[in-house]
């Protein structure tokens, strides 16, 4: 993915307004305004939690997910989601590879 722009984080610093998390990310040129739901907070790590504690832990990694969405086309007036399934969907193509590689290691 050669020519990619750097996505990262930028002003307003992370916040929570009503249920979701909300961080602010650029590539310089065009800044989205990133809305990680209370579910997705609650699916990235255990025990579940939607604090602004996570949202600003987990920051890079919410940007990581939102940046993913944006090359897919997933933005919409600026704005971006992340879900529970965009969380949970990493975990379950590793739980997948990993199942696979031990069948493969029983060949």
């Amino acid at each position: 993915m050669q020519g990619e722009t750097e996505i990262r984080l930028c002003e307003p610093a992370p916040f929570i307004y009503f249920e979701n998390g909300q961080i602010a990310i650029t590539d310089g040129s065009s800044v989205w305004l990133v809305i990680v739901t209370c579910e997705a907070m609650k699916a990235t790590a255990a025990p579940p939690e939607k604090s602004l504690r996570r949202l600003v832990r987990y920051a890079e990694y919410y940007r990581d997910l939102a940046a993913a969405n944006i090359r897919r086309g997933e933005d919409v007036d600026g704005k971006v989601w992340v879900r529970e399934s965009d969380v949970l969907a990493p975990r379950a193509s590793r739980g997948a590879m990993h199942q696979s590689s031990r069948a493969l290691d029983n060949v």
